[in-house]
């Protein structure tokens, strides 16, 4: 009997992992995955529209033009062979991760201040030592894509925005609905959890878990309403007569010319400083320009004022990068940067 349980203990191992993957493919949240939301989660760059829809039509095992959790399940539980073991380490990582938040938080505030830095240390070292596992796993993937593009390049890769644009700009998507289902399992969490009360209170101020979860989604929220709305210049005017104090904004360009076969770490190290840097107070977007033919990479990032950029400057995501990609390009990178009008810069809502 026990060995039967391990048995399907271990072919169920990593699968919970795909639970997640239904719930963020699935936008709309109506409990099934369709061709579009399925294009905006799995397409890579790499992949044309007709091997996409082939994919699609293989999971869809019941042929009903959407994919249910089972049927996702059931596609990659057959096809994850040497990563099944990775999976199924993830997952258990999830769970002694959450239990050793819960058990910390019970003793955190009444701990002494050289007990409570060892315990913030602790928790940034395991932070750095996950960023060091995924350097090596970007560096990888990125790769892989690149040899994939070079095998079939005869292939158009499908892009979302191709979808969109025929599909039109309404997507279906509620803004903000990522946010609002965070919060009610949150809540789910909350009501149904057997722990006691002191058992999620964090912080030193007596805070409970819960407000805090609430806090950091509801900037989540912001974030999100940021990326849903899309970020672009308009209003130019051919001559504009200003009244009041001048209202601008920092534009910034960053040029790096990176060396061939040093392409894929820039990358990877690119793609963490251009997520850290978006979530840095006072920035406004950041956006990255891959110029093949000259392997060169211009960043634009716009800024709410110039104090807000030079803090930023001396941040870890921008010392990490200027550290780490050193050794990458040709030449040292140029920063240009110029103050132009806050009016230009706005919301489409």
């Amino acid at each position: 009997m026990a060995d039967q349980k391990n048995t399907v203990s271990s072919e169920d191992m990593g699968m919970s992992v795909f639970l997640d993957v239904f719930r963020r493919a699935d936008k709309n949240d109506d409990g099934f995955i369709s061709w579009e939301e399925f294009v905006s989660y799995f397409a890579d760059g790499v992949m044309g529209k007709e091997e996409l829809q082939t994919l699609f039509n293989q999971i869809d095992s019941h042929n009903t033009n959407n994919i249910d959790i089972g049927e996702l399940c059931a596609y990659f539980s057959q096809r994850l062979g040497v990563f099944q073991e990775i999976f199924g380490l993830v997952e258990e990582m999830n769970k002694k991760l959450t239990s050793v938040l819960f058990s910390t938080s019970k003793v955190y505030k009444d701990s002494s201040r050289t007990d409570k830095f060892v315990t913030r240390f602790l928790m940034r070292e395991i932070l750095n030592q996950m960023g060091a596992l995924q350097r090596p796993l970007d560096a990888a993937s990125e790769a892989l894509d690149q040899q994939a593009r070079e095998e079939r390049s005869d292939i158009q890769p499908l892009e979302v925005a191709d979808l969109i644009k025929k599909s039109g700009s309404d997507s279906g998507i509620v803004p903000g609905r990522v946010v609002r289902r965070a919060k009610r399992q949150v809540s789910n969490m909350s009501n149904n959890s057997t722990l006691s009360a002191d058992a999620i209170a964090w912080n030193d101020e007596g805070h409970s878990g819960q407000s805090i979860l609430n806090g950091q989604l509801d900037k989540l929220a912001k974030l999100v309403d940021k990326l849903e709305c899309k970020i672009k210049f308009e209003n130019f005017r051919d001559e504009e007569v200003v009244t009041a104090k001048d209202d601008t904004v920092l534009l910034v360009q960053r040029e790096f010319v990176v060396q061939e076969e040093s392409m894929g770490d820039f990358r990877s190290h690119l793609r963490s400083y251009v997520d850290l840097t978006q979530g840095f107070r006072g920035c406004f977007n950041v956006s990255v320009r891959d110029l093949r033919p000259t392997h060169s990479f211009h960043i634009y990032e716009v800024w709410c004022d110039e104090e807000h950029y030079l803090q930023n400057c001396g941040s870890e995501a921008t010392t990490s990068l200027v550290n780490n990609t050193a050794q990458c390009l040709v030449k040292p990178e140029t920063v240009k940067s110029m103050l132009i009008p806050g009016s230009w810069w706005s919301l489409d809502s």
